[in-house]
């Protein structure tokens, strides 16, 4: 018998993964996805944005599906309440856009609700209570049940849920057990009440809902209900976790922006008479969480890339490459059958996909990182007489960019934790002469971006100039600094990002400048293409690019379509269609990517931090890291073995490790053009002799890390043997 097609729309959610992962076995399904990229075994994903009709449009018409279950929404209270455009449009415009598309088709149309349509005052709603929302989420989820019940057949589902979760986000349920188990106290709240369900369990309930063919309104939540601070107590004890760290408290006092409803515990006596099953009761959702707890089952959930999802196949492990897919490789093809290969549609396409995933007005793409540095150096207008301060601890790029334009870089040291620039020698190099500062972001955590601004400001009125702050985020697509994404340049004029194979995506060689400056990123569109312009508003001859023509015995100006004119010596660093072509497929996956990387590390970390002589990187609080290398500190003095032994004997093993970086400092151009000398940066030097990067790339896959780890482990735990029991002394 065949199976039931089945489209999960927010399929990157909590409810909409686990959904997939539960039923999978019982339908063919499909998933939608926005700005969360996920992979599931045996579950074909899309990213589609519902606000907009035609994205999904042609993969429901190729799907074709029996039944569509519609979870995306914007679930965040506080954030819907502080961004109420942002909200209607993801919770009841995508619906709307949804229903239109489905309305020429059979589909059952399933819409995932909240308890939040209620008042929350006397509590044990029944479906045909009165609805009363309480915040702007709630009143969002009103209006679009008001649409979906349009559609014959609709079924609404009111619930609330908790589980486990596969991205980095956390239920009620497994915040409790992470901050417990780490001995932290957390509080809950006595005086809120509801009747939440396991979401395993409610995909149970789903699977029968749909044998029935149910349609109309439910409640589908457990049949009891708790205050959130019993519903906590009773998770640690089931967990075995310390209740004392619980603290009761008021909702009243919490401090959250949108208004929360006291009392919603919901009836399901309709689901249980229709059904003609009883429906679990919160104790029981809380035994089944619990029993999924030592395995975590997300980890079956997303698809950790086997061999033969991401290209290339390597016969080794390096220590990063590429991850391309099928759908990056159709992108790439799909454009050699257009009319443009160098410059068309796709470059601002990519760009504008940038400006999106930055949170900067403007994205400028060029041919490479360098080339984005020496274009935002020139753009500054960096030159001759100037400095421009940036890290030793980087690629020589970071420095060069300022040598191409004739400045002296001036180099700085580091931060012995973080690695990124030393904000103490930034304040000790800054002089009348500092043009610039390019903060490094190594290996993907942001540097102190707020402090460095302040620092700068205050040089700029201590010199009376203009100070450039030009972030070389190379490493660094995708991680956020004080909840912003790097690239923002909330504290910056300029981010220049990097495509390099090695990098978060890809465009094979490839960069750009980000900026929320618009005269900044109109000398960035010209400089990285000759100097050349044929914007109205920057020709020198203007006359040279009107004709004067004769029309209706008037005179008129007619604009010169082939004009333009060289206004500065600009470069042809201009990236190409087909490159971006390949980099708008890439960055639809940066999330899953960077997930994926952040899975890795924490492997990673929990394997190393048994040895005293090794230190695992660190994440600053206010940042969250891309991870781009995953930096070891190895005191290779007490394991007795050199960094190249240790690398050359995991090379055998086909194991490829790097080291990141040689300081700018100690190379032989640096040392005899600007007089650098070896010594000049104690904590950066001691770093580089320490460093070793591991292999770090989504498309690694789970036998590959541990693979990774247990030939580091044995080679590392041998030779500590050694060391310890004096073997090969003589």
């Amino acid at each position: 018998m065949q199976k039931k097609r089945l489209l999960i729309t927010g399929i990157s959610g909590l409810l909409g993964s686990n959904l997939a992962h539960r039923l999978k076995d019982r339908y063919e399904i499909w998933g939608f996805y926005h700005s969360h990229p996920i992979r599931l075994q045996n579950i074909e994903t899309r990213s589609v944005d519902l606000r907009y009709k035609f994205h999904a449009e042609t993969f429901i018409k190729y799907f074709n599906p029996d039944v569509v279950v519609h979870c995306a929404a914007q679930a965040n209270v506080d954030t819907c309440e502080e961004h109420q455009e942002l909200a209607w449009d993801l919770n009841v415009k995508s619906t709307a856009n949804l229903l239109n598309i489905l309305e020429p088709t059979a589909a059952k149309f399933i819409f995932i609700s909240t308890d939040l349509v209620y008042d929350g005052i006397k509590g044990d709603f029944r479906e045909d209570s009165p609805l009363g929302p309480r915040n702007y989420y709630g009143r969002t989820k009103v209006e679009a049940e008001q649409l979906a019940l349009s559609r014959p057949g609709t079924l609404i589902l009111r619930t609330n849920f908790f589980g486990w979760n596969m991205t980095d986000k956390r239920s009620l349920a497994e915040w409790v057990v992470e901050e417990l188990s780490a001995r932290r106290p957390v509080q809950g709240f006595t005086d809120a009440v509801f009747s939440s369900i396991y979401t395993f369990d409610l995909a149970q309930l789903l699977h029968k809902i749909l044998e029935k063919n149910l349609c109309g309104v439910y409640n589908c939540v457990s049949s009891t209900a708790v205050s959130k601070y019993d519903f906590l107590v009773q998770v640690a004890k089931k967990a075995g976790l310390d209740t004392s760290l619980i603290k009761p408290v008021s909702i009243d006092g919490s401090g959250l922006k949108a208004v929360r409803s006291k009392n919603l515990s919901l009836n399901t006596d309709k689901l249980k008479k229709d059904l003609g099953k009883s429906i679990v009761s919160v104790q029981e959702c809380i035994d089944h969480f619990i029993a999924d707890l030592p395995g975590r089952f997300r980890d079956t959930i997303p698809d950790k890339p086997s061999r033969g999802q991401f290209y290339p196949f390597l016969n080794t492990i390096p220590y990063g490459r590429q991850c391309l897919d099928d759908e990056d490789i159709a992108s790439v093809l799909g454009l050699l059958k257009s009319s443009n290969l160098t410059q068309g549609p796709k470059i601002e396409e990519f760009e504008c996909g940038l400006a999106a995933v930055t949170g900067a007005s403007y994205a400028t793409a060029v041919n490479s990182g360098t080339s984005g540095l020496h274009v935002a150096c020139m753009a500054a207008g960096i030159g001759p007489g100037d400095e421009v301060i940036t890290s030793t601890n980087t690629f020589v790029a970071s420095a060069n960019c300022a040598v191409y334009c004739g400045a002296k870089p001036v180099l700085t040291d580091i931060d012995s934790q973080t690695y990124n620039m030393s904000l103490q020698d930034l304040a000790a190099k800054m002089t009348t002469k500092t043009k610039a500062v390019i903060p490094v972001h190594f290996a993907g955590q942001s540097c102190p971006m707020q402090a460095i601004a302040a620092l700068v400001k205050t040089a700029e009125r201590k010199f009376g100039h203009k100070i450039f702050v030009i972030e070389d985020a190379s490493h660094a697509l995708g991680s956020i600094y004080q909840d912003k994404p790097v690239g923002s340049c909330a504290y910056s004029d300029m981010t220049v990002m990097s495509f390099h194979p090695v990098k978060h995506v890809t465009t094979a060689e490839g960069g750009s400048i980000v900026t929320n400056d618009k005269l900044l990123h109109r000398k960035c569109l010209y400089l990285r293409s000759h100097g050349v312009t044929s914007f109205a508003d920057e020709l020198l001859y203007k006359d040279r690019a009107y004709t004067s023509l004769e029309d209706d015995n008037q005179k008129v100006l007619v604009r010169n379509p082939w004009y333009y004119e060289q206004r500065w010596l600009g470069f042809n660093y201009r990236i190409t269609d087909l490159q971006c072509a390949l980099g708008v497929s890439q960055l639809k996956k940066l999330d899953y990517f960077i997930q994926r990387r952040r899975w890795i590390v924490q492997a990673y970390n929990e394997a190393f931090q048994e040895f005293s002589m090794v230190q695992c990187p660190q994440e600053a609080p206010q940042c969250r890291s891309n991870f781009h290398l995953y930096v070891l500190q190895i005191d290779f003095e007490k394991l007795g073995m050199a960094r190249v032994q240790l690398m050359n004997a995991l090379r055998e093993k086909g194991i490829v490790t790097q080291v990141h970086y040689i300081p700018v400092h100690s190379h032989p151009f640096y040392q005899e053009r600007f007089g650098t000398r070896w010594g000049d940066f104690p904590i950066a030097e001691k770093y580089y002799q320490h460093c070793l990067s591991l292999p770090l790339y989504p498309g690694l896959t789970n036998t590959d890390v541990a693979k990774v780890v247990g030939l580091f482990k044995e080679i590392i735990g041998k030779e500590i043997w050694n060391v310890a029991s004096g073997a090969g002394e003589h």
